[in-house]
């Protein structure tokens, strides 16, 4: 198990709602959800030209262009 994955299982093991991870070298954004003991049941992939909002503030979206600069 790498580092990343490690701590995504430590973050969905706490119930954090909601993990974004930007991927600069595939050029988007990865958004985890629906944490479980065993990791994220859902993993969505948002690419530009895409809007993605957060749990936290679901009115409110952002450009995936934006977020990738």
């Amino acid at each position: 198990m790498g580092n990343l994955d490690a701590t995504q299982l430590i973050y969905a093991r706490s119930l954090i709602q909601e993990v974004w991870l930007l991927d600069i070298e595939a050029q988007c954004l990865e958004v985890y959800r629906q944490p479980t003991p065993n990791g994220y049941s859902l993993i969505q992939k948002f690419w530009r030209g895409q809007q993605v909002a957060s749990l936290a503030f679901p009115d409110v979206e952002m450009n995936i262009d934006f977020v990738l600069g």
